[in-house]
């Protein structure tokens, strides 16, 4: 389904390969600048789906899985061109392909798609903050923003399942499990 929303969360799939050519070559100020749209897309998409009543599964998922697809990408990018130790490229790595994975599988099977929890957001900004200063070349801020997203993701990583299993639970066994809805939980 087309609208303002899923283009904005498409055009950061679209704002990858000139960013790897950024990241590439050490170009902090067009690095910066690409960063700063994937964010700022991924800030007005949600904005704009609920402004114009345009929210809906597709719509959902779509971001949630480009959210981690930019996520992967960025964490390779950071280990390879900028040192980011390869336990913490794994732990994100594992982390969002492990999310990915589950909520597509969540989706195809159940119809559900969770939505965020504001502790995932905090981390993520941590991650995004950690990115910039690698990008910066701030090492020693780099270090303290991996280690507060890695505890703040592992945390979440904890508190998801906790909070949407009794949700699931109830879904898996409404009418024997045969008829699940569409239906996207808002949490």
């Amino acid at each position: 389904m087309y609208n303002v929303a899923n283009a904005l969360t498409i055009l950061r799939i679209v704002l990858l390969p000139p960013l790897y050519i950024f990241i590439k070559g050490h170009h902090v100020f067009p690095t910066s600048v690409v960063l700063i749209l994937i964010i700022i897309t991924d800030v007005l998409d949600g904005y704009y789906a609920r402004k114009f009543h345009t929210q809906g599964v597709i719509g959902k998922v779509l971001d949630h899985g480009v959210d981690k697809i930019v996520s992967v990408f960025l964490s390779f990018m950071l280990y390879y061109f900028y040192n980011l130790p390869l336990w913490a490229f794994y732990f994100f790595v594992i982390r969002d392909l492990l999310i990915l994975f589950v909520g597509a599988a969540m989706f195809i099977q159940l119809k559900v798609a969770f939505g965020s929890l504001w502790l995932g957001k905090i981390a993520g900004a941590f991650y995004f903050g950690m990115v910039f200063a690698y990008i910066l070349d701030f090492l020693d801020i780099a270090r303290v923003f991996m280690y507060f997203s890695i505890v703040l993701f592992s945390i979440v990583l904890i508190v998801y399942p906790l909070k949407f299993f009794p949700v699931l639970k109830s879904r898996v066994f409404q009418k024997g499990g045969s008829e699940v809805g569409d239906q996207v939980l808002p949490f």
